[in-house]
């Protein structure tokens, strides 16, 4: 796992949303909007989960995934593996948390990405590369 500068940290916070990819056991890939997200230290990311239904079939099959986005602070792209977690404690701090944010929605269960790669999103010579 890499941990997140400062910087990177920012730029999430200051953004209301992530796009997650995944893909299938075959390679077929889904992308999605989240809102639902936070980072749970310099290292993992919790993803909430209320209406994954192509998504969460991929994170079972494929551990992998990706989230990228951009905003006013710029973007970048984090990769990892997940788990995915119901019925437990993080699953438990998730429903709270989502209960708190938004009362009428309900979390079917946390998805927790342990991050290994951070690239670059920005325009120009360094676009794509790989930071940490």
């Amino acid at each position: 796992m890499v941990k997140l500068s400062a910087e990177i940290k920012e730029s999430l916070a200051a953004t209301k949303l992530v796009y997650l990819s995944t893909a299938s056991k075959s390679g077929i890939p889904n992308a999605v909007p989240i809102g639902a997200f936070k980072l749970l230290d310099d290292e993992t990311m919790l993803i909430s989960d209320q209406f994954f239904n192509k998504t969460l079939a991929n994170l079972k099959e494929n551990h992998h995934a990706g989230i990228t986005w951009w905003g006013e602070k710029g973007g970048f792209q984090i990769k990892g593996t997940t788990t995915i977690h119901t019925g437990d404690a993080i699953f438990k701090e998730d429903a709270a948390w989502i209960k708190e944010l938004k009362p009428n929605l309900v979390a079917k269960s946390a998805i927790v990405l342990a991050i290994t790669d951070v690239f670059q999103v920005k325009p120009g010579p360094g676009a794509g590369s790989k930071i940490l």
